[in-house]
C-alpha cells in the first residue's frame, strides 16, 4: 500500500534542496534497486505535487524497457514493453525530456481510456550514465489542467540523477557479488573470480553461517565443538576465498538479497 502523499509547497528553493539532500542521505548504503527507486519516485512525485509515476530501466540493444517501480499506475512493475511504446519510447526517440498535455497523445500508451490519467498531462525525463540511456522517469499530473514546464523537467532531472546512480550502483553491486560468489549450487555458493570456482567445505560453511549471525570465535568454537584457533583459521580461509576484507563485509555479501541462492532478485 502506497503512502498517502501530500503536495508540499516547493516554491522555496531551499526546501527543494533540503529534500534532495535528505533523499541522498537516506539512499546511502542501500544497493537493492526497488527500495532505492521507490524512495526516489515517491519523493519526486511529492516534489511536483503529483500522485503517480514510474521508473523503468532500458535495454537499447534488445529494444525493450522494464518497469522497475510504479506508483499507482496499474501495478505494472516488473512488466517489459517495447522501446517503441509509451512515454519511455518518446524519450528514446527525442533523447530529451518530453511533455504531453494529455496521456492520450502518447504513441503506444499502456493506460486504458477508462483511467482518469488518460486525459491528464505527463512528463518524462531520460536516465543516463556516461551518455548512455539506461532508463526513464515518468510522472503524471494530478489534474487535467496541470501544465508541466521546463522547470518541472529540471526538478525531475535532479531526482533522475539519483535514479541513474541507483541503477548503476545496484548493477555494479550485483555484478561484484556474482564475481565473488559465482553461481549457487547444491553445496552452497561457490567462490572465485577469474579462476575455477572453489566450494567451501562443510566445516567452512558451518563456520560461515555462524559468522553471519555475528558470533565471536569463542562462541562459534563452543557451538561446533572445536577450538577458537581452528575457528580463526577457518574464518581466514573463508575471507580469502570470498575476497571479503573482513567479517562485516562477508556478512553483508551473504545477507544481500541480490546474491543468488539467498533470495531476492538481482538488478
Amino acid at each position: 500500500m502506497w503512502p498517502e502523499l501530500s503536495a508540499p509547497n516547493f516554491n522555496d528553493e531551499a526546501a527543494e534542496v533540503t529534500l534532495v539532500s535528505t533523499l541522498a542521505e537516506e539512499l546511502a548504503g542501500e544497493f537493492r534497486l526497488q527500495p532505492l527507486l521507490t524512495k526516489i519516485l515517491v519523493s519526486a512525485v511529492r516534489l511536483l505535487g503529483c500522485r503517480s509515476g514510474s521508473i523503468c530501466t532500458i535495454d537499447e540493444a534488445a529494444n525493450l524497457y522494464r518497469k522497475e517501480v510504479d506508483l499507482d499506475v496499474h501495478c505494472q512493475a516488473g512488466q517489459v514493453f517495447s522501446l517503441d511504446e509509451g512515454v519511455t519510447g518518446a524519450i528514446k526517440r527525442t533523447g530529451d525530456f518530453v511533455v504531453f498535455d494529455r496521456y492520450s497523445s502518447v504513441p503506444g500508451g499502456h493506460i486504458p481510456a477508462t483511467d482518469d490519467r488518460h486525459s491528464c498531462p505527463v512528463i518524462g525525463v531520460p536516465l543516463t550514465h556516461n551518455s548512455v540511456l539506461i532508463g526513464a522517469f515518468v510522472v503524471f499530473g494530478a489534474a487535467r489542467g496541470r501544465a508541466f514546464t521546463e522547470v518541472d523537467a529540471e526538478q525531475l532531472a535532479l531526482f533522475g540523477t539519483h535514479a541513474s546512480i541507483a541503477i548503476v550502483n545496484s548493477r555494479a553491486h550485483s555484478a561484484a557479488l556474482a564475481a565473488v560468489f559465482g553461481e549457487a549450487g547444491p553445496a552452497g555458493p561457490t567462490i572465485g573470480a577469474g579462476r575455477p570456482p572453489v566450494a567451501l567445505t562443510t566445516r567452512e560453511r558451518q563456520v560461515q553461517s555462524l559468522v553471519v549471525r555475528g558470533l565471536p570465535d569463542k562462541q562459534i568454537a563452543a557451538e561446533l565443538g572445536i577450538s577458537a584457533k581452528t575457528v580463526e583459521k577457518h574464518v581466514g580461509t573463508i575471507l580469502r576465498k570470498s575476497g571479503a576484507h573482513n567479517r562485516t563485509m562477508l556478512a553483508a555479501f551473504l545477507r544481500s538479497p541480490a546474491l543468488p541462492g539467498y533470495g531476492g532478485n538481482p538488478a
